[in-house]
């Protein structure tokens, strides 16, 4: 066995090499939405099943007075999207409520209303001023530069994660004020559809031919 010293070592390299990893996947992740070169895997998916998904992953994140909740849509039919990409924004949403959140609570909503359905990520952390909301969504860029030696962070995570939105033909939306907390939205449609690709049949759910997938 290794003595103690070189298997923390060990345990260091290894979180920075993943950290390292998971920073390189995002910034190509990002020059292949520029370069519209990123697919939608789309299937048919319980959102619900998929938020409970999200719900459980981020629990070790949130702080331990921090009141975390779920709140899930039992009306909401399936959804045909790419689960994946959705996955990794709520994830990207619910880490950043979990780092700017010190007391309070995150609510994790799902709801729906016409063709489109919301994923709402609701938490009672720091905020942000108008100054700050207006360039949230550009790449690295935090609130300010306080933010960013204080609670560390690329910026990356906000940008990519509309960007992916859009891609899947939806939006992420955010209303804040400073000391009263954040409210990030994710619209996307029930039934995703490729608009360069897809002629006018395809755009009617029993015409397109989809592949189920489960949780």
């Amino acid at each position: 066995m290794l003595p103690e010293k070189q298997t923390d070592n060990l345990d260091k390299v290894l979180s920075s090499a993943d950290h390292l990893l998971g920073l390189i996947n995002t910034v190509l992740d990002i020059a292949k939405i520029e370069a519209g070169r990123l697919d939608v895997q789309a299937s048919n998916f319980n959102i619900n099943s998929l938020v409970d998904q999200c719900y459980n992953t981020a629990q070790p994140l949130i702080k331990a007075n921090v009141k975390f909740e779920k709140k899930n849509d039992v009306e909401l039919p399936l959804v045909y999207s790419d689960q994946d990409k959705i996955k990794q924004i709520i994830l990207n949403l619910l880490s950043n409520a979990a780092k700017f959140t010190h007391a309070g609570n995150i609510i994790l909503s799902v709801h729906h209303t016409g063709e489109a359905f919301m994923v709402d990520v609701i938490d009672s952390g720091i905020g942000m001023n108008a100054e700050a909301l207006s360039r949230v969504f550009e790449e690295f860029q935090q609130a300010d530069s306080s933010t960013t030696r204080q609670y560390g962070g690329t910026g990356l995570g906000l940008s990519i994660s509309r960007s992916l939105a859009h891609l899947l033909g939806g939006d992420l939306t955010v209303v804040s004020e400073p000391g009263k907390g954040s409210t990030f939205t994710l619209s996307l449609p029930i039934h995703y559809v490729d608009k360069e690709h897809a002629s006018p049949s395809d755009t009617q759910p029993d015409s397109v031919s989809q592949t189920e997938s489960t949780l």
